[in-house]
């Protein structure tokens, strides 16, 4: 696992990892290819916001990106707190979430199908277990998971997870 300094150390990763995420998700029905544009729009938008100790990377021996996971405190009571707006205060309640939160959003995992079923997860989940004990985080949130991605489901057995949202896209 790497172990960011700062996050001009994370840059060099941000492409892989959407590489990856293309290459680990292709296989899904409703997966469609992350384009050039929308890679660039999310790196102007989001990372700005990304904490260096919420990214854990996993490189092989040629330094090459075999798997990622991205996390992020949850800002969910923050916004609560600040009535969804930023002005007058709420500016505050949100910086506190950086700082102060017991619970992160787990938004993102990528892990080359080669590596997959051979201890990468364990060693991301680990790291990230090691990170959110020291933050003081109790809780986390993921997005949602596709019924047909067993594979991802699979990863969370262990730890009790409970499904309290569900979504359904069909089609005629």
């Amino acid at each position: 696992t790497l172990n960011f300094k700062n996050k001009d150390e994370i840059k060099p990763y941000i492409d892989p990892m959407f590489k990856l995420l293309d290459h680990t998700y292709n296989t899904l029905s409703t997966y469609t290819p992350i384009t050039q544009e929308q890679i660039a729009t999310y790196k102007e938008k989001y990372f700005p916001f990304i904490d260096k100790n919420f990214i854990v990377c996993v490189v092989d021996e040629q330094d090459q990106l075999v798997a990622f996971a991205v996390t992020m405190p949850s800002y969910s009571k923050a916004l609560q707190k600040a009535n969804g707006k930023l002005w007058p205060f709420g500016w505050y309640h949100l910086l506190r979430a950086t700082k102060k939160n017991d619970s992160a959003n787990f938004y993102l995992i990528g892990i080359l199908p080669e590596y997959q079923r051979r201890g990468v997860t364990a060693i991301i989940f680990k790291e990230i277990y090691d990170r959110f004990t020291k933050m003081g985080i109790d809780y986390a949130e993921t997005n949602p998971e596709l019924e047909e991605n067993v594979k991802f489901q699979v990863l969370w057995k262990e730890n009790n997870p409970t499904n309290h949202k569900r979504r359904n896209t069909s089609s005629k």
